[in-house]
């Protein structure tokens, strides 16, 4: 008789797996490695038990660069990889730090009726998210209150669509703006347009994805 071999158990631990990866558009292996404290062997084996159960998918988008997992049913493509990377590197470096963090997936679905926060989060929040034109790649409950919204830019897709941004975010009631870039070129060219626009001290430039809270 043949035998049948079994994908194996789900886990608590397989379950955030998967809603985590829900939150975002992907992420790598070393990323949920990190995010979860897993060795690098008992992470592909808990994303092996998860697609072996039709709740992940893994993506090879781009030659040379790792492949991507996520939720499955959900597209990625080319030119969306590196801003989806950048993106679980964000959210894994601040949840790691215990930081209250929301995806731009959480704050559309939260603006759409659904309950996508967490408990964290308060009426107060939820009315930053909802009344601001804006919708940012993340949100930071800060410590003392109020909401920190950030921007990823991997590269210049021109100035009037910047001024946009930065005026969506002058009339908006977050706490702060923090804009992650990847070089000093980038970030030297937007904080020109923040000082031009008066919004410096509300509006940030980080260079790289190591950020503090």
């Amino acid at each position: 008789m043949r035998k049948t071999t079994t994908p194996g158990v789900l886990t608590t631990r397989d379950r955030e797996i998967s809603a985590w990866l829900g939150r975002l558009p992907g992420a790598s292996v070393e990323q949920i490695r990190r995010r979860y404290g897993l060795g690098r062997s008992q992470a592909y084996r808990r994303l092996q038990v998860l697609a072996s159960f039709g709740m992940v998918r893994r993506l090879h988008i781009l030659a040379g660069r790792p492949p991507l997992y996520t939720a499955n049913g959900r597209s990625l493509g080319p030119a969306s990889y590196e801003h989806a990377v950048a993106l679980a590197e964000l959210i894994v470096a601040r949840e790691l730090e215990n930081a209250a963090v929301a995806t731009d997936r959480e704050l559309r679905q939260e603006r759409g009726g659904r309950r996508a926060l967490g408990r964290r989060f308060g009426p107060d929040d939820r009315q930053v998210i909802a009344s601001c034109r804006r919708i940012p790649d993340a949100v930071e409950l800060l410590c003392g209150g109020g909401l920190l919204a950030y921007e990823i830019e991997l590269s210049s897709k021109g100035r009037t669509r910047r001024e946009a941004v930065l005026s969506a975010y002058a009339t908006s009631c977050y706490r702060r703006v923090r804009w992650v870039v990847p070089n000093a070129g980038l970030a030297r060219l937007i904080g020109e347009e923040i000082e031009r626009m008066g919004l410096d001290g509300f509006v940030e430039v980080e260079r790289g994805l190591e950020v503090g809270g």
